[in-house]
């Protein structure tokens, strides 16, 4: 457990929250109402893989 380590920019996994906010734009495409654009707001979560936690 003391062999992990937390990534250098850690804190930017906070814009990953964005996309909690923006998941709703992702579910009007499905539902036919959106563009095929709103489905680039999915990326937002990809900032969450900076909370992922290293080994050494």
């Amino acid at each position: 457990m003391s062999n992990i380590t937390f990534q250098k920019y850690w804190y930017l996994g906070v814009f990953g929250f964005v996309g909690f906010y923006k998941f709703q734009f992702a579910i009007d495409y499905f539902q036919g109402q959106g563009a095929l654009w709103d489905l680039l707001n999915l990326l937002w979560f990809f900032w969450f893989l900076y909370f992922l936690p290293n080994k050494k």
